[in-house]
């Protein structure tokens, strides 16, 4: 009885470690589906996701856009305001197509209602970039042709035909000064080419220096050029100015032959262009021309010394003090004296 008793209780330790071993066989077996359904679901996530973000993916250098035309108001309250870098962001490449087609050029600003740039009250452009570098310059931000806004031609006409009507009203018209407007002639003759044809009076005022790039049919298109004559002499106008004059006296004769309308622009600095017996030697030139209608003498003054310490340019006229009023009206006799309406 005792030896039945025990083999009973040897066959139900049997029996329970049998099915003890089974129930940890089937545990294992789930716990390895539960592994391989996890990585199955982990491959098809990296499948579906890509293995950068898009943008990282196409991450090929573009062209920078263009800027907007007009990121500032295109009209300042004087050309004394300074503006620098206003197309900076410009390619290089669009730089030369806007300088080689004359479809888009760069402007400073534009000014209305000035009485000292032509005839009558005026609306006036001024274009940046020029090659010389006159002691006495007022605007030296304008010398670099990116401190300008990149405007097209059509934007610069829409803001001329706003004032077409008083201009007509008032005997004034449009004016391109700069700057240098002839370091962008095609741009500045398509311009004036639209003034003209909404009937505005057409002045540019120029240092003459590129004149050579005016075809006789642009020279249509300008009814006033008021030239700069900055001093007499060679070695003079290279100390002042840093170009030869012949450029500017070629320029002179040749709108002489043309018989188109000249008014001579001189500033009038103290121990700089005060020299009389130079000053009878312009006279006699514009006098010799013929086409002279006026003789501008403009006083020194300093009010755009302040662009000169900004731009930390070297300012060699300093100390320089505005002109007396006798002073003037001296080298104003003198162009009177050769037969020229001066003042």
């Amino acid at each position: 009885m005792a030896e039945a008793r025990a083999k009973s209780r040897k066959s139900r330790k049997s029996r329970s470690a049998a099915k003890s071993a089974k129930s940890k066989k089937a545990a294992k077996a789930a716990k390895a589906a539960k592994a391989t359904k996890a990585a199955r679901s982990a491959k098809r996530a990296k499948a579906a996701k890509p293995s950068k973000p898009p943008s990282a993916q196409r991450a090929i250098p573009l062209r920078k856009p263009t800027p907007p035309s007009l990121p500032l108001s295109l009209e300042a309250k004087s050309p004394f305001e300074m503006r620098v870098n206003l197309g900076k962001d410009v390619p290089e490449t669009d730089v030369q197509s806007a300088l080689d087609s004359g479809d888009m050029g760069f402007l400073h600003s534009f000014t209305t209602g000035s009485t000292v740039d032509g005839p009558g009250v005026r609306v006036v452009a001024w274009t940046t970039g020029c090659l010389w570098r006159c002691r006495y310059c007022h605007n030296p931000d304008t010398w670099t042709m990116r401190n300008g806004y990149p405007v097209s031609v059509a934007k610069a006409a829409e803001e001329i035909g706003k004032y077409r009507h008083g201009l007509a009203v008032m005997s004034g018209g449009f004016t391109v000064s700069g700057g240098e407007p002839l370091m962008q002639h095609r741009f500045v003759v398509k311009l004036l080419t639209a003034a003209k044809k909404l009937g505005v009076h057409t002045t540019i005022e120029t240092n003459g220096f590129l004149g050579d790039k005016l075809s006789d049919a642009d020279l249509e298109q300008i009814d006033l050029v008021m030239l700069g004559i900055k001093t007499w002499g060679k070695e003079r106008h290279e100390e002042l100015t840093g170009r030869d004059i012949e450029p500017t006296l070629k320029f002179a004769r040749r709108l002489a032959a043309k018989k188109r309308k000249i008014w001579v622009r001189f500033v009038y600095v103290p121990n700089l262009t005060d020299d009389l017996g130079e000053i009878g030697e312009i006279a006699d030139f514009a006098a010799g021309l013929g086409n002279v209608e006026r003789v501008e003498v403009l006083p020194f003054h300093q009010m755009g010394r302040y662009k000169w310490h900004e731009l930390k340019i070297r300012y060699h006229l300093e100390k320089t003090e505005p002109p007396s009023a006798e002073a003037v009206a001296r080298a104003v006799q003198v162009f009177r004296s050769a037969g020229l309406e001066a003042d």
